[in-house]
């Protein structure tokens, strides 16, 4: 039979009948034969996924055994009232050989608990059999640009993920070839068919095997070619036998991939802007507060804040059904206050001065304006370097190196009077990298902004020492302000210094003023600076215009008259908030004269107070001249309710941007920027309490605050 299959009928007396039926028989099998060999690749495809899946099921069932015992475990050693081992958080399945080229996962188990690893896992987001998906392509995209937001693209690991991101391409590529079989492979199986078939359940025979349906003979055939002991096609029992391995790779490379991509995505989400402790809901605050003091988030809680914010923004993402939508999406975490994009401009311009050399140092010299000196060419060349001086480059100190003097003095908050001296010197020496570092690290100041988009609002910079007023999105009035002093204490309890009297970054909202006010005096700054005055001279109270008062919840408290020499001056603005900072005026004026201005207890007092407060009357339609004469000639307070309060933003930025494009490097007073630069050791937090200055009052963290 087999060799009329092969040949035909070779001898003179065989049976015509018989010649057709093996010539209809030979058709037949090469019919057959490639209907398989069509359909081999699918079905390889298949059997090698389902392998998987069944692998992959058995590994998820070990991994929900072990969970159980550990949480039988937990429950049996509460019972017991035994310190119970934490039942371990779900984790991320990656194989060693991945995680090694692959991004470190920073969110493993806040990813697993997303993806639901432990049971029916979640359909991913960025791989899709084997390709990128558009979001995917845009996070990638979002990725490759890190570096304009003063983010390093290697702490995202964005050429790992590029580079990964092709491989599994290439991966996908080979994986579609496995399967198919040649035309010399395709007649070993139809020969084959006219024999008997040998599978793992037994031998079946030829006319065993015709009389199937076609179904079930493309099945047994399948089985049979993957057979490694049975093929008549060796190369395709091969075939599957890579094909299985070829998809567990494949499918634990695109689980690996889609977890890196989702952490990429945590990553960059955190650091633009869901990491940002400094914005504290009202919900969050209730739920996460120090046990200690109230007004502060517990350190313990911080992770688990951020995790459920990116939680619930990751679902968010998740439901975006475009690549535009999703660009749109990130574009969202970029800070929206113009200083942001002035800041990522600027910082170009100092990458190229920092690119080409830097400045070279000038070595501090007596110099005066209309004298010659070697080194005012030096200092010439200085100025240029950051655009301060354009004339000629001599040894002249002429009428334009004055002004360019006092332009840089202008732009580094120092005084304006055009003559060199040492703190002049100090800060004209700043090495341009440094520069450069202050205006990365302002930059992602901004992504832990307070502030958000308002058409009328109060925006206080404390670097700056000024008041702003914004109404109806135009720009109304600038106030110059003394703000909470740098003043550092030896917390007892932490043993660590602390600032006792800086002004809290916030965001808020002014609910009303007080004309007249009285200042009740906080009780830290009642028992540090006026306890020793009243135990000092039992007088004291008498000969002041101190006293003590009984509020109506009960005890007492020290309070100043209001009068013109009242700490507050004759108003006070509040925006209630946790610290008890706000806005007034103050009877010490002079010190508005110096160019840095931290003196103040943590309040904030502003120049020209009593415009700042006519003017915001007059923006809430309250503005009444006779009223405020009367409140101000009387010798007691007047509370005014705003009708709309006005959001109040203060933070902190040591480099601004004016209109023009011209930078202004501040004061960093309270070490913000500088300790993110270089983070101060252990050693140089310390202190002795015992010789160090403290406080004899504790309040929990600076929660009083004082003119």
């Amino acid at each position: 039979m087999a060799v009329s299959l092969l040949c035909g009928c070779q001898s003179t007396d065989c049976d015509p009948s018989e010649q057709l039926s093996d010539r209809n028989a030979n058709q037949q099998s090469s019919a057959l034969a490639k209907k398989i060999a069509h359909g081999f690749p699918d079905f390889v495809s298949k059997r090698a996924q389902a392998q998987w899946l069944r692998e992959d099921d058995a590994e998820r069932a070990k991994v929900q055994e072990d969970r159980r015992n550990a949480e039988a475990a937990y429950k049996a050693a509460k019972e017991r009232r035994e310190r119970a081992k934490p039942v371990p958080r779900a984790q991320l399945r990656i194989p060693e050989h991945l995680l090694a080229i692959l991004p470190p996962i920073r969110h493993n188990s806040l990813i697993a608990e997303y993806y639901n690893v432990e049971n029916a896992p979640r359909k991913p987001l960025f791989i899709d059999n084997g390709h990128l998906t558009f979001l995917a392509s845009a996070l990638l995209e979002v990725l490759a640009r890190v570096d304009e937001h003063a983010l390093s693209a290697d702490e995202f690991g964005v050429d790992k993920l590029n580079s990964a991101a092709e491989t599994l391409q290439k991966m996908a590529d080979i994986s579609s070839s496995f399967g198919h079989l040649n035309t010399f492979e395709v007649r070993a199986i139809s020969e084959a068919l006219g024999k008997d078939i040998h599978t793992a359940n037994g031998a079946i025979s030829a006319d065993s095997f015709a009389s199937k349906s076609e179904s079930e003979q493309m099945e047994i055939a399948f089985e049979w070619l993957c057979s490694m002991e049975n093929s008549p096609v060796p190369r395709a029992a091969a075939q599957c036998q890579r094909a299985m391995e070829r998809t567990r790779d494949i499918s634990r490379f695109e689980d690996a991939m889609e977890f890196a991509l989702a952490d990429a995505w945590m990553n960059y989400a955190e650091q633009m802007k869901y990491g940002n402790l400094e914005k504290v809901s009202d919900a969050e605050r209730e739920k996460y507060a120090n046990e200690d003091n109230p007004n502060e988030i517990h350190p313990k809680y911080h992770t688990v804040m951020i995790e459920t914010r990116l939680a619930g923004a990751f679902e968010e993402f998740a439901g975006i059904t475009d690549k535009a939508a999703a660009l749109s999406w990130f574009e969202g975490l970029i800070p929206q206050h113009e200083q942001y994009h002035r800041l990522q401009a600027l910082r170009e311009r100092y990458r190229k001065i920092v690119g080409d050399g830097g400045w070279a140092v000038v070595p501090p010299d007596r110099m005066f304006a209309g004298g010659h000196a070697p080194l005012v060419k030096n200092l010439k060349q200085r100025l240029a370097a950051e655009g301060y001086y354009k004339g000629e480059i001599d040894d002249a100190f002429d009428a334009g190196l004055t002004q360019a003097i006092k332009s840089y003095q202008k732009h580094h908050q120092l005084e304006e009077n055009g003559e060199v001296g040492e703190v002049f010197w100090r800060s004209l020496n700043v090495p341009a990298d440094q520069r450069l570092a202050e205006i990365e690290v302002n930059i992602r100041r901004w992504h832990k902004t307070l502030f958000e988009a308002s058409d009328t609002y109060i925006y206080i910079n404390i670097p700056s020492f000024s008041v702003e007023f914004w109404a109806d999105g135009e720009h109304k009035s600038t106030h110059r302000a003394v703000v909470g002093s740098s003043t550092k204490i030896c917390n007892t309890r932490t043993q660590e210094w602390e600032l006792m009297n800086s002004t809290r970054l916030m965001h808020s909202r002014m609910t009303y003023l007080v004309y007249n006010p009285y200042w009740n005096v906080p009780p830290r700054i009642e028992v540090d600076e006026f306890w020793p005055k009243i135990n000092a001279d039992p007088k004291w109270l008498a000969t002041t215009d101190y006293e003590y008062f009984t509020p109506k919840g009960g005890g007492r408290v020290l309070r100043q008259k209001p009068g013109e020499n009242n700490a507050l001056g004759r108003v006070k603005l509040i925006f209630p908030n946790r610290y008890n900072i706000y806005l007034h005026d103050t009877p010490k004026q002079g010190m508005f004269n110096y160019p840095v201005r931290a003196f103040s207890h943590g309040c904030i007092r502003v120049e020209g107070a009593t415009k700042f407060a006519k003017a915001i009357l007059e923006h809430d339609g309250q503005w009444d001249k006779k009223m405020v004469d009367r409140f101000l000639k009387s010798q007691t307070e007047h509370p005014i309710d705003l009708k709309t309060p006005i959001d109040v933003f203060i933070e902190y930025h040591t480099v601004t941007v004016d209109d023009d494009g011209e930078p202004y490097f501040l004061a960093d007073i309270y070490k913000i920027i500088k300790n993110e630069i270089s983070p101060p050791t252990a050693l140089e937090r310390r202190c002795n309490p015992a010789t160090d200055r403290t406080s004899s009052y504790r309040s929990g963290a600076g929660e009083d605050s004082g003119p």
